[in-house]
């Protein structure tokens, strides 16, 4: 007759287990996949996702950078891919602001969880405004300065103007000394129309003046 075996079946032996967990403390964690490189992207594919959340730094840590932002993206006949990017806004917390929007990047492989396999063509709206240039550089920069600047200067009379339409209504309906102390030639009428005008007209020049300079630098 066969011997058979006393051991519990699915149960292994305790020298074996005690080098499976010496095996498992030295052998060194796996490093992550390097991030491919552009060329490599170029010959990718696209992919839009989501922003689905964003981590940051906790107040202990010695130094907060960017957010790390956490997208998932659905392709077609290849399920979800998980990707995350650090946010280019670098003040910290800023990329809570960015959950639920959409953002459009290259990738190389359909790995679901290859995390550094993504290139960012298309940030959202908030990014692209944070991320304007402060001064402009270029053929056209010197104009595109001169609209910045009108279109400033209109917009500080159309604060003004909006200020001053409702003191002086004010004065009017209720009368009294308001205009007592003011030359002659001052009529509340003619103020009150004149601020309304200017308020109006304001608006008007800051959307000229930002088309303009919106022209200037399309040929920077």
């Amino acid at each position: 007759m066969s011997r058979r075996s006393s051991r519990a079946p699915g149960r292994t032996s305790l020298p074996r287990r005690v080098w499976e967990a010496a095996l498992n403390e030295l052998t060194p964690a796996s490093l992550p996949r390097p991030r491919p490189s552009e060329e490599h992207f170029a010959d990718g594919h696209l992919a839009i996702g989501v922003i689905d959340d964003a981590i940051e730094e906790g107040p202990g840590s010695d130094v907060q950078g960017a957010d790390m932002l956490i997208i998932n993206a659905e392709v077609p006949s290849h399920g979800i891919l998980h990707r995350e990017v650090l946010c280019p806004i670098s003040m910290p917390g800023s990329g809570r602001d960015l959950i639920g929007q959409t953002i459009s990047f290259r990738h190389t492989t359909h790995d679901p969880n290859f995390i550094n396999d993504a290139l960012v063509v298309g940030w959202p709206p908030m990014v692209s405004r944070a991320l304007e240039p402060t001064r402009f550089e270029g053929p056209g920069a010197l104009r595109a300065r001169a609209w910045r600047f009108l279109a400033g200067f209109s917009m500080a009379v159309t604060c003004i103007g909006i200020m001053l339409t409702p003191v002086l209504l004010c004065g009017i309906i209720v009368g009294g000394d308001m205009f007592a102390d003011l030359p002659a030639w001052f009529h509340p009428g003619v103020a009150v129309a004149s601020s309304v005008g200017a308020a109006m007209l304001g608006l008007f020049a800051v959307a000229v003046c930002n088309r303009r300079m919106n022209a200037a630098l399309r040929r920077t």
